[in-house]
């Protein structure tokens, strides 16, 4: 008996030890596992966004193979890497063709001349004959009527044979005036013929020499010079495109190297469309360049796209924004090492290439170009730009405009230069760039001679078509200025009539204003003739300025390892990091983002009091990547977990979110990295 009740005893104080470690062990959880904490704090909240971009230049220029009628091969070409100055050659194109089609055209240039000169001499040989014969037979219609005089005193057989003769040798002469004016103007015709030739042939040879002059492509601004890849040649699934080299044929306007502003840069990034929606332009930025990781550089938003778009090629198939960043470039020379000469020279670049023309591809100087040179439409009282016929003989013909000369021209349709005066008049046009368009009429006959005396000096024995683009513009300006006409605004009404001009006699007055739209040229030059298309094609068509003595000059660029290339310390293409500040909040209330729960809908943190956790509802009125601002629910100095205490492991990742998931947050930034406190 006595040892049941010992057996007894033992089994009921080792059940009670049991329960009680049971019941020690379910009382304190914390015990279980180590739980990390957090203090709640008060103080600048910094809500950042990062993205991540690359470098490019903010100007550049993009050079493409020109149109020299057939395909090219590349000669010279600058290497890559290369830092070119304006007016540097980039590429240079095999131009042996075109100098063979240039004496092919001027040979034929010297044949019709030399046909005009044996036409011109046979019409002079002909008139001579015809001076002659029309001597002779108005001789013959003078004895004729001497003879009729003396019917008083013959006999009627011999007076009617008399009169007979007279109406035969009346009948010759008219017959032979007829004849030599036929043979005249079909002289003239051929004369005309000939001057159309010669003027075809002009026009070929200006456009042979303007295709010479286009195989050397010059920098247009001093920058990086990036060659283009071969995608002409035969390529294979696999292989990768060749960079354009010398020897290689292109076709044209197939692009062979971009010219890259060095002297200002900005980055180029893209942000999701939360992000998006909380960036406005002007907001400061913090921009760290993988290339040099220690240093950071102050920037801001420049611009943004209003339309978002995907890589799906990229394997990126969320659709995301474009933005633009600007860079203190001062600053960031100053941070890379640049001296201050070196730095005040870039900034001059810089600001040089910024007061230039929108950089457009330069693509081949071709003619007819919509902005033309003479030209214009003239009003009805006749005009340059219109009258399809000139004045006294032997003139040129104006390429598309009215005839310098040649056959007489009705009234008011006299073209500038001719013999007889006509009714037109001279304004200084507007669209087109720049062009001389409308008629003479509003300028007296001094004045017109003297702008046709002018023309004729400055001509010195030329043609138009003799004259190189950059020598038709010097010319053009020089007449501008000593014209007393006004300046039409563009595509408005030109000059007005100057008080007291009258037009030339047996012209047609002008009815209205003379319109002023310079380029294209006029499409009637009044009733002496319809009109031509006028002006001088392409005289507007030219990408770049560059003259004949910076063709000449011109010179590839040193290599990259032969340049020191001082004002190339960044280059394009250098990936960066951006740290985008949205938004500073003071004093706010903040706890980090994995201290934040979502239970049943609500957000949820689990605040320590004495040695255990309890549950607390909050209310967040912003969120950074690193901290959620809570404007309901704890206070500075309460500690947090950052992990919920109460989870089991079995359902630890099934009931309870953690880790501040804080998805259902509309309106609140987010982004990639880390955020600030």
């Amino acid at each position: 008996m006595k040892k049941i009740i010992v057996r007894f005893v033992l089994v009921a104080i080792v059940a009670g030890g049991g329960w009680y470690g049971y019941w020690k062990v379910k009382n304190m959880p914390q015990r279980q596992q180590q739980v990390a904490t957090a203090l709640v704090r008060k103080g600048d909240v910094v809500i950042r966004t990062y993205s991540r971009g690359e470098l490019r230049a903010v100007r550049s220029s993009t050079l493409v193979t020109p149109n020299l009628f057939s395909a090219v091969q590349v000669t010279r070409l600058a290497p890559l890497g290369s830092l070119a100055h304006e007016k540097d050659l980039i590429v240079e194109f095999d131009d042996s063709e075109r100098r063979a089609a240039l004496e092919e055209a001027e040979l034929e240039v010297e044949q019709i001349d030399e046909q005009v000169k044996k036409a011109r001499a046979d019409l002079d040989t002909r008139d001579n004959q015809d001076k002659v014969d029309l001597l002779k037979a108005r001789y013959a219609v003078r004895r004729s009527e001497l003879e009729v005089k003396r019917n008083e005193l013959i006999s009627a057989i011999d007076a009617r044979k008399n009169i007979l003769n007279l109406e035969e040798a009346k009948r010759r002469l008219k017959q032979l005036e007829s004849d030599v004016n036929s043979r005249q103007e079909q002289a003239l015709a051929e004369l005309a013929v000939y001057r159309e030739k010669r003027n075809k042939a002009l026009i070929d040879v200006s456009r042979e020499k303007q295709r010479i002059a286009q195989s050397k492509v010059l920098s247009p601004m001093t920058g990086l010079v990036s060659i283009k890849q071969n995608r002409s040649s035969v390529m294979f699934f696999g292989q990768t495109m060749p960079d354009i080299r010398e020897g290689d044929t292109l076709q044209p306007g197939m692009p062979v190297a971009d010219v890259l502003d060095l002297s200002e840069l900005e980055v180029v990034a893209k942000v999701g469309e939360l992000d998006r929606a909380n960036l406005v332009e002007g907001q400061d930025v913090i921009v760290q360049l993988d290339a040099v990781p220690d240093k950071k550089f102050k920037g801001k938003i420049k611009g943004m796209s209003g339309t978002a778009s995907s890589n799906v090629f990229g394997g990126d198939v969320a659709k995301k924004f474009d933005v633009i960043f600007s860079l203190d470039m001062k600053t960031l020379l100053s941070e890379l090492g640049a001296t201050p000469e070196q730095v005040k020279r870039i900034m001059e670049t810089a600001e040089k290439n910024a007061k230039k023309a929108p950089l457009a591809s330069a693509a081949g100087m071709g003619f007819g170009g919509p902005g033309g040179g003479m030209g214009g439409p003239g009003g009805p009282g006749g005009g340059m730009g219109g009258g399809q016929q000139g004045g006294a003989p032997g003139g040129m013909m104006m390429a598309g405009g009215g005839q310098q000369g040649g056959a007489p021209g009705g009234p008011g349709g006299q073209a500038f230069g001719g013999g007889a005066p006509g009714g037109g008049g001279f304004q200084r046009g507007g669209a087109g760039g720049g062009a001389m368009g409308g008629a003479m009429a509003n300028m007296s006959e001094a004045d017109r001679t003297k702008f046709r005396e002018a023309m004729q000096k400055e001509l010195g024995g030329k043609s138009m078509q003799d004259l190189t683009p950059e020598e038709r513009t010097k010319l053009f300006e020089k007449l501008r200025a000593s014209m007393p006409a006004g300046t039409g605004a563009p595509g408005a009404p030109g000059a007005k009539p100057v008080p007291g001009a009258k037009p030339a006699d047996g012209a047609k007055p002008a009815e209205g204003q003379q319109s002023a739209e310079g380029g294209r040229g006029g499409r009637r030059g009044g009733p002496g003739g319809p009109g031509g298309p006028g002006g001088f094609p392409g005289m507007g068509g030219f990408p770049t300025q560059d003259s004949e003595a910076d063709r000449a000059k011109a010179k590839l660029p040193p290599a990259p390892e032969e340049d020191a290339q001082l004002e190339a310390l960044l280059r394009p293409g250098l990936l960066a990091d951006v740290e985008i500040i949205v938004e500073k909040i003071p004093d706010a209330i903040h706890v980090p983002v994995q201290a934040v729960f979502e239970k049943e809908g609500k957000q949820v943190v689990y605040v320590k009091v004495g040695a255990r956790f309890e549950e607390r509802r909050v209310k967040l009125s912003k969120r950074s990547e690193s901290a959620m601002v809570i404007s309901e629910g704890v206070k500075p100095g309460d500690i947090v977990a950052m992990a919920d205490p109460f989870a089991k492991k079995s359902d630890k990742n099934d009931k309870t979110k953690g880790g501040g998931s804080g998805a259902g947050m509309p309106g609140m930034p987010s982004g990639g990295g880390k955020g600030g406190a």
